[in-house]
């Protein structure tokens, strides 16, 4: 484990092995395909786990790896509007060897996880 202090509490992040990356990523993945209707993949920022949580802050890209276009998807006026970002935030939990999604946010403009750990119990140290 690896410890840092963040707002005076003890934030323990452990490493994340290549094969479990790709089970979050894969899992993160899903609805965000579901949602749009078409493939995404992930630049990650950020991916920090605890236990059996996970905290991801990803840019979406599509297949070329060029920032993802919301045309032809439900997020198009709010693309056309500029009130969208390219970005995907998830909270991920372990449970029976198996990640899901505990909650997510597609395009956030602002700090879309503000609450998660109250709200679902998970560690604050995530969220840094």
């Amino acid at each position: 484990m690896i410890g840092t202090v963040v707002a005076g509490i003890l934030a323990s992040t452990a490493p994340v092995s290549s094969a479990e990356r790709v089970a979050m990523l894969d899992t993160a993945r899903r609805p965000v395909v579901r949602q749009l209707g078409k493939p995404v993949k992930f630049l990650v920022r950020t991916l920090n786990r605890d236990g059996d949580w996970a905290f991801l802050v990803a840019t979406m890209q599509d297949a070329q790896g060029r920032p993802i276009s919301y045309a032809g998807t439900p997020l198009a006026s709010a693309e056309a509007e500029g009130m969208i970002s390219k970005d995907y935030v998830a909270l991920l939990q372990r449970s029976g060897g198996r990640w899901r999604v505990v909650d997510q946010a597609v395009g956030p403009t602002d700090v879309a996880w503000e609450g998660w750990a109250a709200r679902y119990g998970a560690p604050a140290g995530l969220f840094r």
